[in-house]
């Protein structure tokens, strides 16, 4: 198998110094709503508070769930400031009747709710642009906590709030995620970041795709050893696996980090939390190239996380999604010959969608994807999971073999993250394009 490229190490960026005084703050989560007890709904927003808290050296001591019920979110919200000086209340700030965090705060601490009319106003405006009335319910989302520090809420209607009693901390953040984490980030964190003097580690996060969680860390086993100050952690997903290495010293953490690059090579598509479609969309405006995208399997997802990015438009000409073996025929121009010969999951049907749709779209590359998500449609030869990937760049062309596992939607989502994948490798990396490449063992699993 040809060798992988290093990955460059100037993308490693340097973190500023901090003489902060380290002062451990006890600090509790409360995650609300009936829906998370039932599991209805996946609870994301824990996990982000906990990361977002971390990262200033608030690590939670607890994590609470409760429903949606005034008397219970009472009890757990004075037991938790009974023992934390910071409590971080998610959920049950809607307008519904089931929706009772802000009341039962407000009977909690002894304080009066009163309705915030600029909060009223911006709520009746975004219905007013939606060319609907507002619902009497809405109003609800106005009333806030009385002397409470309202945080803005961009992509929503209830603002976040913060108040202090008898020394503690609480902060009442909305439970739709895309909410909550951006009040967490422009409002709730700044905040905290003055309020409380911590020593927060200093913490590096290198993304990468093609290599399982458990190879990972057999291969910087032996680099890690080297730093016993250092606590490495894997977080596995669908996208692929993240590695953050968290430490009091930063030149420490830096070179440790370095290291790491050196170890994993091209398999790191980026240190931070970029999303693989930002560096394939940066990769390409770079260069100067255009990418249209040819999909079967994954149905159009390549596309939508390549349009996910703001400015897209620059460099994604567009794509078609071929799911039948009719429409690889006339609109990407697939021959009859390679499909009857070797079916519409193969290598062979992938290089020509891939060349096709850059013909389409007066494209630079070509992104194509072919395969079988299931969880039917296998047969011994070609099991489920099985994607062939293309990227076509002119008369260069690079297709991989992958078999993925998971349901048909992780099939999806692997195979998505796989194909943007090597795109960006096959921008970056100076090597021809032209063989069939198959994966080092266990990837994509």
């Amino acid at each position: 198998m040809t060798e992988k490229k290093r990955a460059p190490l100037s993308f490693l960026r340097k973190q500023e110094s901090t003489n902060a005084r380290e002062e451990t703050v006890k600090t509790e989560i409360i995650i609300v709503g009936d829906e998370v007890l039932a599991g209805a709904v996946i609870d994301t927003n824990s996990a982000a508070l906990a990361r977002g808290l971390a990262d200033l050296g608030l690590t939670p001591q607890k994590i609470i769930k409760v429903g949606d019920d005034k008397r219970a979110i009472e009890e757990v919200l004075k037991r938790a400031l009974g023992e934390a000086e910071l409590v971080v209340v998610a959920g049950g700030m809607g307008p519904t009747p089931d929706d009772k965090t802000v009341e039962a705060v407000a009977h909690a601490l002894s304080i009066r709710l009163v309705l915030h009319r600029p909060t009223l106003m911006r709520i009746q405006r975004t219905f007013q642009k939606r060319g609907m009335r507002m619902p009497a319910l809405a109003a609800r989302q106005a009333l806030v906590l009385k002397g409470a520090k309202l945080l803005d809420n961009p992509v929503g209607m209830v603002p976040g709030m913060i108040v202090t009693h008898q020394g503690s901390t609480v902060v009442l953040l909305p439970g739709v995620p895309v909410e909550m984490e951006a009040i967490l980030t422009t409002g709730v964190l700044p905040y905290l970041r003055k309020r409380f003097v911590t020593n927060p580690p200093s913490v590096l996060r290198l993304r990468t795709f093609g290599l399982p969680e458990s190879r990972i860390a057999e291969k910087s086993a032996r680099l890690f050893r080297r730093y016993p100050a250092l606590t490495p952690a894997f977080y596995p997903s669908t996208t692929g696996v993240d590695v953050v290495i968290r430490g009091r010293s930063k030149v420490l953490v830096e070179r440790c980090g370095r290291g790491l690059v050196r170890l994993l090579g091209e398999t790191v598509y980026a240190v931070g939390d970029k999303e693989i479609a930002l560096v394939v969309g940066e990769a390409l405006r770079r260069c100067g190239l255009t990418v249209a995208t040819a999909e079967s399997c994954t149905g159009g997802l390549v596309g939508d996380m390549l349009t996910n990015i703001p400015g897209s438009s620059d460099y994604y000409r567009g794509g078609v999604v071929a799911y039948s073996n009719e429409m690889k025929l006339r609109l990407l121009g697939v021959r009859a010959e390679t499909l009857k010969r070797h079916g519409a999951v193969s290598a062979q049907t992938v290089r020509e969608m891939a060349r096709g749709v850059c013909r389409l779209m007066a494209a630079d590359i070509g992104i194509a994807v072919s395969g079988i998500a299931g969880p039917t449609g296998g047969t011994r030869k070609k099991p489920v999971g099985l994607v062939f990937i293309a990227v076509a760049a002119g008369e260069k062309i690079l297709v991989e073999r992958h078999i993925f596992s998971g349901s048909r939607r992780m099939v999806k989502e692997r195979a998505a993250m796989a194909a943007l994948d090597l795109c960006r490798r096959a921008i970056t990396s100076r090597r021809p394009l032209s063989a069939i490449r198959r994966p080092e063992k266990g990837k994509g699993i």
